[in-house]
């Protein structure tokens, strides 16, 4: 019976294998709304990508706290949309984005839970407990080169405050999720 058992076990990983079953494919999704980005971290997260590949300054201002950006162009002394879509720049044409996945950044997913609720409230000028969930999303972009699509994974530390969501910043680090 363990034999059986066993080869059924190894019959199915293969089948999966083979036509995909259990992996999630991800496919360009409806562009988000300035009115979407605060509902959920996986808007806030594609919001961001999608105002810099699109020149959309509402939609990137959407996503910090009111005045948060204002503060950091004066502090830095440049525009800091400018600043991210100069260094976003691509041969190809931006399709589009996605959603793929998320994890909560807490101890239990290895993740240094009060060190980047830290970081947000030093970088933010929140009180520590108005900092909520914290999440770091995997959103897929999509971009087309003359006859081709081809996609690569941007991974955005998204936060939660007083039932709205924004984001911290986009990390290059790839994860498994």
């Amino acid at each position: 019976m363990r034999k059986l058992t066993v080869v059924l076990a190894a019959v199915m990983v293969m089948v999966m294998v083979f036509t995909g079953c259990g992996a999630k494919e991800v496919t360009v999704e409806a562009p988000v709304t300035v009115d979407q980005v605060h509902t959920e971290g996986k808007y806030a997260a594609r919001a961001f990508i999608e105002s810099l590949f699109k020149d959309d300054r509402a939609l990137f201002e959407a996503c910090y706290p009111e005045g948060f950006l204002n503060d950091l162009n004066a502090s830095a002394g440049v525009d800091v949309f400018e600043q991210y879509k100069s260094v976003m720049k691509v041969s190809g044409q931006f399709v589009g984005t996605g959603y793929a996945d998320y994890r909560e950044y807490t101890v239990a997913n290895g993740y240094d839970e009060a060190f980047i609720r830290s970081r947000i409230t030093n970088v933010t000028g929140l009180q520590y407990s108005q900092v909520g969930q914290v999440q770091l999303q995997k959103i897929k972009v999509f971009f087309q080169y003359d006859t081709e699509q081809v996609n690569t994974d941007f991974y955005i530390i998204v936060y939660e405050s007083q039932g709205a969501w924004y984001v911290l910043e986009s990390i290059n680090v790839e994860r498994t999720f």
